[in-house]
């Protein structure tokens, strides 16, 4: 789980300095292919910015011990964090492969 962590945020790091010197890209894609595309960006950002305090509070909890609380949270932050993961390949892929 702590490479987990650390290969999250290396990559949260990259992307945002990538983006900080590139800007943004805009979609080209039209009609249905650009409602799927936003609603799953809409979803995608929404749910990443959420899960940075989830899996602190999730580490932080397995790190100081307290196991019950850390099973807790992590049956949310888990499944969370697995379609982020998912919908930012989805993105990237409907951005510049389609």
């Amino acid at each position: 789980m702590l490479a987990a962590v650390a290969c999250s945020t290396l990559f949260l790091t990259s992307y945002l300095v990538y983006h900080a010197r590139v800007g943004s890209v805009r979609f080209q894609g039209q009609g249905p292919l650009r409602t799927l595309y936003f609603t799953i960006l809409i979803s995608h950002t929404v749910l990443a910015a959420a899960i940075v305090p989830l899996v602190l509070v999730t580490l932080r909890r397995a790190i100081r011990g307290s196991f019950e609380g850390h099973r807790r949270i992590a049956r949310v932050t888990l499944p969370l964090w697995g379609y982020v993961s998912v919908t930012g390949v989805v993105i990237y892929w409907m951005l510049y492969r389609l």
